[in-house]
């Protein structure tokens, strides 16, 4: 059922439902909701929910109804995410019922087709697709970087995004975020943060006579995790157990977490002011770490012309369903990995274990990770097989922070990527052309 969230202003409840038919907020007490506040009109705004989908109206009001900040005139389709103010008040619009208009449903009403038949390695491609397409309308020039993340989402992997400020991190993370249809969570770390905070807690129940669990903002399918590295690591360390398990365990009581259970975590270099660097092991739960860079002049002229009026991040919606892409989890652990490929995963592993300049070398949970996320990207390409340049490809994102460099071999190789590609050269890669 469509909700508004309350996030400022109206706190008598923290969700609206909005049932089908009209819904009137204003001052006036005959309003489906109420106002006690001059800076609204007798009659505000109309919701009207047909079944199919949101309409928001200003009626005639004399501070007018903003939807994404901006003022709406006539009539405007909510979308999932959508933020609405009213006055001084703010809702989130969230809708993870609707129906996603794309062609998935056009290629599963083919007459006979059956489930099993509709989840195919082209299914993964049409959502691929059009998940890429989504965010190509917010985040521009890095095509690479949309890539990775896509291929950490399906891999069923968490995702680290290091830069400097100011680059698009948490831009990239939300357009993610509103391009699959699920529950978004944002995070923004800062040093008085608790774990408690992001975990939930249980508080005492005088009616019940009993303690009731809250829970917390992980709880959610994707969680923007934004400036990690501005917590301390106690509460660092509470998403650990939340993205090695999905579970969060509150007194003694586990909770499972929603799936699809995605983490994109954002994180200032470790030589600015204020941060804390990420401990190994909450390093090693990451799939993938990435950075962006700064874009091309003709990147980032585009950036400057489509944010002249608005974000485009307000004019997107959903493109696929939080279900979907469960299924596409499924397809890619199903490609192949041929003995070869595996040999040729083990061999770089234990490199970097035997490397002179690094202090340790891969974990088997590091290993597992190449595979996985070569099958991802091979599922990306469309193929239904991993091939060497899969592996290739992927291993500085995939085990570029899962390593560290001794002290003393800093004057030759300048950071662990040159180490990973000085491993690279000494390890032959057998015939791409042949299917392994």
């Amino acid at each position: 059922m469509p909700t508004l969230n309350v996030q400022k202003g109206y706190d008598k409840r923290s969700e609206i439902k909005l049932n089908k038919g009209e819904f009137i907020i204003g001052r006036d007490p005959v309003c489906d909701l109420v106002f006690d506040s001059g800076d609204v009109s007798r009659k505000h705004t109309r919701i009207t929910n047909d079944g199919s989908c949101v309409l928001i109206e200003d009626l005639g009001s004399s501070n007018g109804t903003f939807v994404n900040s901006s003022p709406i005139e006539g009539q405007y389709e909510l979308k999932h995410l959508d933020v609405v103010q009213i006055g001084g008040n703010v809702f989130v619009f969230n809708n993870t019922d609707a129906a996603v208009d794309t062609e998935t449903m056009s290629i599963k009403r083919q007459s006979g087709m059956r489930t099993s038949e509709y989840y195919t390695p082209d299914f993964m491609t049409l959502m691929t697709k059009r998940i890429e397409s989504n965010i190509k309308r917010v985040f521009k020039g890095k095509d690479e970087v949309i890539r990775n993340v896509i291929i950490c989402l399906f891999a069923d992997g968490h995702l680290l995004i290091e830069d400097i400020p100011g680059v698009g991190k948490s831009i990239l993370a939300q357009a993610l975020a509103k391009s699959i249809q699920g529950t978004y969570k944002r995070i923004q770390f800062t040093p008085d943060m608790m774990p408690s905070d992001i975990t939930g807690i249980n508080i005492y129940d005088d009616q019940k006579k009993d303690f009731s669990f809250i829970p917390g903002p992980v709880f959610g399918n994707i969680i923007l995790a934004d400036e990690i590295n501005r917590t301390t690591p106690r509460t660092q360390s509470s998403l650990l157990e939340c993205m090695s398990d999905s579970v969060v365990t509150i007194d003694g009581r586990p909770h499972v977490l929603p799936k699809p259970f995605f983490v994109i975590a954002t994180q200032n270099p470790s030589d600015y002011h204020g941060t804390y660097p990420l401990p190994e092991p909450q390093l090693d739960r990451f799939l993938m770490r990435i950075s962006i860079g700064y874009p091309e002049k003709d990147a980032e002229k585009e950036i400057l012309t489509s944010q002249m009026k608005q974000h485009p991040l307000n004019e997107i919606s959903y493109v696929v369903k939080a279900t979907e892409i469960l299924q596409c989890h499924s397809l890619v652990r199903q490609v192949h990995v041929s003995e070869p490929v595996k040999e040729y995963i083990l061999n770089i592993a234990e490199a970097t274990r035997k490397h002179p300049s690094l202090s340790n070398g891969c974990s088997p949970r590091a290993s597992l990770a190449l595979m996985r996320a070569g099958q991802s990207l091979a599922a990306y390409h469309g193929r239904q097989y991993v091939m060497p340049r899969d592996v290739w490809e992927l291993v500085p994102t995939v085990l570029g922070h899962r390593i560290s460099m001794k002290l003393r071999s800093q004057g030759e190789f300048k950071n662990t990527f040159d180490v990973l590609k000085d491993i690279l050269e000494k390890i032959p890669v057998k015939e791409e052309e042949q299917k392994l």
